[in-house]
């Protein structure tokens, strides 16, 4: 790792894109609306194109996986995230990057096992950096300045940088969103 920001506006994060120039941006939340859906609105008629559908395919295959998500619907309590890395997504896409969506606890659960202490736990920083160090050269630079959420961004981009050396699976449907892991066991 050689450069660690954050960012809270939109606006910053295309700033800090066409200023770092990334060939591929790692987006930690989902990118898609679930097929049939137009919106997030309850009172909207859109609904799921697959009937008894809870939430969008890769969201269904983390389930039979064991890695919990909140699923893609209508009663998602993620729906401004959901909006957000849509609007992020599009706009970075536009603008001619390559994009992915990512989810860091399941990354974490591929990489590290269910040991992993959730993430609003005490442990849950130290866990990450001391698990991070040896994936990320750099990390140990940050770690002072390391909270819960630069944990994720770094597990994110990791992942992202999995995915450009051709190591990692991806769950979903293209229509729907794709998911990017690290490769799956067999």
């Amino acid at each position: 790792m050689t450069w660690l920001g954050s960012f809270h506006e939109d606006i910053e994060l295309a700033k800090m894109v066409k200023q770092e120039r990334p060939d591929l941006v790692a987006i930690g939340a989902p990118l898609n609306l679930p097929s049939g859906f137009c919106c997030l609105d309850p009172s909207c008629d859109c609904r799921f194109s697959v009937p008894e559908r809870k939430g969008r395919l890769l969201e269904l295959e983390l389930a039979k996986m064991g890695i919990s998500c909140f699923y893609t619907n209508k009663g998602s309590i993620i729906r401004d995230l959901i909006y957000r890395g849509m609007r992020l997504s599009h706009g970075l896409r536009s603008a001619g990057y390559n994009v992915i969506e990512v989810y860091p606890h399941a990354t974490k659960t591929v990489l590290f096992g269910d040991k992993v202490p959730p993430k609003n736990s005490s442990a849950s920083v130290s866990y990450m950096i001391g698990h991070l160090a040896p994936l990320v050269s750099g990390t140990e630079h940050y770690a002072d300045d390391l909270d819960r959420n630069a944990c994720d961004a770094i597990i994110n981009a990791y992942t992202g940088q999995l995915h450009s050396t051709s190591n990692t699976d991806v769950l979903g449907d293209p229509d729907e969103g794709i998911l990017v892991l690290p490769k799956l066991p067999n």
